[in-house]
């Protein structure tokens, strides 16, 4: 993760909270995709526009994570979206 940039969801993907599971659709790519309770919450947070400083501190405040996997697996989580076109990155 880059500090100097910012990840916003792509501004033409279609997404919806269902059975507490967020399912986003890329109608560029066909692609539907389902996120679980984990990636949901990472989901609202960056829907929030929460830096992913932040997004760590929530993970580890609320999860029984440490701040080094909470940073890996998020930075993991931004990879796959951002390889996917469903993140990008802003300076």
């Amino acid at each position: 993760m880059n500090p100097s940039k910012t990840p916003k969801i792509a501004p033409d993907l279609i997404w919806r909270l269902l059975d507490s599971n967020a399912v986003v659709v890329s109608p560029r790519v066909g692609e539907v995709r389902v996120l679980n309770g984990m990636g949901t919450v990472i989901w609202q947070l960056l829907v929030d526009q929460n830096t992913p400083a932040e997004i760590v501190d929530h993970l580890v405040e609320n999860f029984a994570v440490t701040r080094e996997e909470a940073s890996s697996d998020l930075q993991t989580f931004f990879a796959d979206l951002t390889e996917r076109g469903v993140l990008i990155w802003e300076s």
